[in-house]
């Protein structure tokens, strides 16, 4: 009798250019735990966010200087861009607050927007 359960045969010629599945944890999760998943509700026009968009924000991160950030202004969620004043300050624009000079219970950066998906196609 033949024992088929050890034998594995030969390997496919085209083994070499197989591609791992596709995972959206490992391309676009850094850190999961800090990691929320957003859906924009109306144009950004200024970002060229349209509504339906889908952003991946990581709380874990810092924002460099022309990052798109989630920020709290007056007790809203908006987007925002971070750049840097010419003193080194931290402004979000376009609503020209300055970072530094906010309180945490007031506005502040919620989180960092890592990467922003978009459906081409109804």
């Amino acid at each position: 009798m033949l024992d088929i359960k050890g034998m594995t045969g030969f390997p496919s010629p085209c083994a070499e250019y197989a591609e791992e599945e596709l995972s959206w944890e490992s391309r676009y999760i850094a850190n999961e735990p800090a990691t929320f998943h957003v859906k924009i509700s109306s144009d950004q026009r200024q970002f060229e966010l349209k509504k339906g968009d889908h952003l991946i924000i990581d709380r874990s991160l810092d924002p460099k200087p022309g990052e798109l950030v989630v920020a709290v202004i007056n007790n809203e969620f908006k987007i925002a861009q971070f750049t840097l004043a010419a003193s080194g300050e931290g402004i979000l624009m376009p609503f020209n607050k300055k970072v530094g000079d906010v309180e945490a219970e007031e506005d502040f950066i919620w989180g960092v927007v890592s990467s922003l998906h978009r459906k081409f196609r109804a």
